[in-house]
């Protein structure tokens, strides 16, 4: 939070040349002095730590505070954004910045050092504007005075007994953020459980973009269903495959990446983009030819999926995955040699083993490049977006075996910055800060006693509870307002009936249907131990309806 980070005013203006443009594109920071000093200081900075790039002079200028001109400091704010490496050389730092930043000047407050932290006990109402006074951002606000426009809580649990709107609550929950409602509202519409009309346009384009995933926990449920594994193809060969929430943790973290892009830069994937794909249909014509696409004299080509080539020799046991994101990796580095694919560090180990195979490939890439003219028009930046994974019954899950080591970077002030390297791939991966985790959980169900703590301290619950109000049938009204009452009494709150089971009875005939084939089935489950208190719960039930005739 506020006290675990660090606050960096640091400069950016080399020998009267502004590098700020420059430093936000490439990502980075660095020290313009090459005398030893600011080394230690920059050394400190720690991963998520908070900097702004600054320019510091003095101003004569009519105040607003103020009604003469008078001399006074400004620290100009030219950038911001946050740590995200420090490989501690005193010279550079990595830095994701927030590119809808908006430069501002800051009278009577200035850092005149090339480098020098803020000081929070001084200064926090200055940090608070410098840092958190926007109406959207991927950063997080911590101020004290209004984050009401904020939607800084990423994991949330809806919760409660069967029938009370969990399912169509986490819908309109999701319409609500990204409607771009403010936290304090979404959370008291939907704690109040009041009938609110899902806008269903806002919701459908979520899942057309395939923003949206949906999964349901069980006992069997596992790590490798839902972060990474190794499966069978269909060719029975074993392969590893990434789960629901890995895939739509990557989905999100590319949209966040390509969100700060510069025009320049999608141009530039785009080009590759359209050059891969007819380079595929290449390959795929020698396929369909020859049944393989030669790499070199030993190594070919054998099949093209959805993320990966699929290539083997004559005499291997196994075939191997050439991943595009691999390839994609190379064409962007301008990299075809094999030395210099076996020295590449963010790349797959599969490459690295498999250089010379990698290089044939490319130079076969890059020649068949020089042969296309390729146009690329209407190039738009990328818009940051949100993405949302919706885990019903969470409960029923077995949480540490599900999340594993990734139960730390759900929390909301961990993502983007933290990351560990997953088992299956050896890839480093984080969790984005525009990914969203909501859950439902059964309030009845035996399972919520044995929740996991940690699950509970890194979600935000919000208990639904019925709501009578909703349902338009008078009878139906009155008999789930008695049973609630006497379930209430002998079973606690969490088991009370929910207004669903009501909401659709016309008459008669739909009330009899629903006492009869939904309520009472669950209230034999309810009282399955206590037959008196079961007797009771079926008279309440059985009572005659004002709609008899005498």
């Amino acid at each position: 939070m506020l006290d675990e980070n660090d606050f960096y005013a640091l400069g950016s203006t080399w020998e009267d040349t502004d590098k700020t443009d420059e430093f936000v594109e490439k990502g980075i920071w660095e020290n313009g002095f090459d005398d030893g000093s600011n080394e230690n200081i920059v050394n400190q900075i720690k991963v998520g730590d908070y900097i702004a790039l600054k320019s510091s002079y003095t101003k004569t200028k009519n105040l607003p505070f103020d009604n003469q001109n008078k001399s006074v400091s400004v620290m100009k704010i030219k950038a911001i954004g946050r740590v995200i490496e420090n490989p501690q050389d005193g010279k550079v730092l990595k830095i994701l910045y927030d590119r809808d930043f908006q430069q501002k000047e800051l009278y009577g407050f200035s850092y005149r050092r090339t480098v020098s932290i803020i000081n929070k006990e001084k200064w926090p109402e200055e940090i608070q504007w410098i840092f958190f006074n926007k109406k959207q951002s991927h950063y997080y606000s911590f101020s004290k005075k209004d984050n009401s426009h904020f939607v800084t809580i990423k994991n949330i649990i809806l919760y409660g007994a069967p029938g009370v709107g969990k399912t169509h609550n986490y819908r309109n929950l999701i319409a609500m953020i990204e409607e771009g409602k403010n936290q304090k509202e979404i959370f008291d519409t939907i704690s109040s459980n009041s009938h609110i009309e899902l806008n269903n346009e806002t919701f459908e384009t979520i899942k057309n973009e395939k923003r949206v995933e949906f999964v349901t926990f069980h006992q069997s449920y596992s790590y490798e269903d839902f972060i990474e594994g190794f499966r069978p193809n269909e060719s029975g060969n074993i392969e590893r495959k990434d789960g629901i929430f890995k895939s739509i943790s990557d989905n999100a973290k590319k949209n966040l990446k390509d969100s700060l892009k510069q025009i320049e830069t999608i141009e530039e994937e785009k080009k590759f983009n359209e050059l891969f794909e007819l380079f595929q249909d290449y390959i795929q014509d020698e396929i369909d030819k020859n049944n393989k696409f030669d790499i070199n004299e030993t190594a070919y080509i054998t099949n093209i999926e959805d993320n990966a080539f699929r290539y083997q020799g004559d005499n291997w046991g196994n075939t191997q995955r050439m991943k595009f994101s691999d390839i994609e990796l190379l064409y962007s580095l301008n990299i075809s040699e094999r030395k210099e694919i076996k020295n590449l560090e963010n790349i797959s180990g599969l490459a690295k083993q498999h250089a010379t195979y990698f290089s044939y490939f490319m130079k076969k890439f890059l020649d068949f490049k020089n042969k296309q003219k390729i146009e690329i028009k209407d190039v738009n930046t990328v818009k940051q977006k949100n993405f949302y994974i919706v885990i019903d019954e969470i409960n029923r899950g077995n949480i540490s075996k599900i999340f594993g080591e990734l139960i730390t970077l759900i929390e909301e002030d961990k993502r983007d910055i933290y990351e560990v390297t997953l088992p299956y791939s050896k890839e480093k991966f984080s969790i984005p800060s525009n990914l969203y985790i909501i859950a439902t959980m059964n309030s009845t169900d035996k399972s919520i006693a044995t929740i996991d703590i940690a699950l509970r301290r890194r979600f935000t619950f919000l208990k639904m509870k019925p709501n009578q109000d909703l349902v338009l049938h008078v009878e139906a009204k009155n008999l789930l307002n008695k049973l609630n009452i006497f379930i209430k009494e002998t079973l606690g709150e969490d088991y009370m009936l929910g207004h669903s089971y009501f909401m659709k009875i016309e008459n008669d005939e739909d009330l009899e249907f629903v006492k009869e084939y939904k309520i009472k089935p669950l209230l034999e489950e309810y009282f399955y131990a206590d037959e008196n208190n079961h007797e009771k719960a079926l008279v309440i039930l059985k009572e005659k309806s004002i709609y008899d005739k005498a």
